[in-house]
């Protein structure tokens, strides 16, 4: 583990987030390296010192219920990742269909041209919301 990774760790640590293996990699790391060991005493001085200045709030009685209510109706009102896929496929057959019956070329010529022209149409957006969510990452 390096310096970087380790001090990121130690911050995430105050907030009870680490596994047990990664809290002995990290108790391993600050035990050989002085600048992280002097950074997790700095940073267990700052978390006491804000503890001591900080009260937490005072939630109502129905504060947590109604925010689990709120998570659950937030849960459900989510639609399925598979949504956008299937009305881009089901959007792209209804209007190769009307081309077939509207057009006045060849039927298989208008079907085959559709289907290409979906495949690609596809593979691009495809492409390109993969991208879009690497690079949030």
């Amino acid at each position: 583990m390096d310096c970087l990774g380790t001090q990121e760790r130690l911050l995430e640590s105050f907030e009870g987030l680490l596994a047990p293996l990664e809290k002995r990699q990290l108790e391993e790391h600050i035990s050989q390296c002085p600048e992280c060991a002097q950074f997790a005493v700095l940073q267990s001085h700052l978390d006491l010192r804000l503890c001591e200045g900080i009260s937490p709030p005072q939630l109502s009685s129905g504060f947590r219920a109604g925010l689990q209510a709120r998570i659950a109706r937030e849960q459900r009102e989510r639609w399925p990742d598979w949504l956008p896929d299937v009305a881009f496929l089901a959007g792209s057959g209804l209007a190769i269909a009307s081309c077939a019956v509207l057009l006045p070329l060849p039927v298989p010529f208008v079907l085959e041209t559709g289907v290409i022209v979906t495949f690609l149409a596809y593979s691009l957006q495809t492409l390109l919301v993969s991208a879009l969510e690497h690079k949030m990452d």
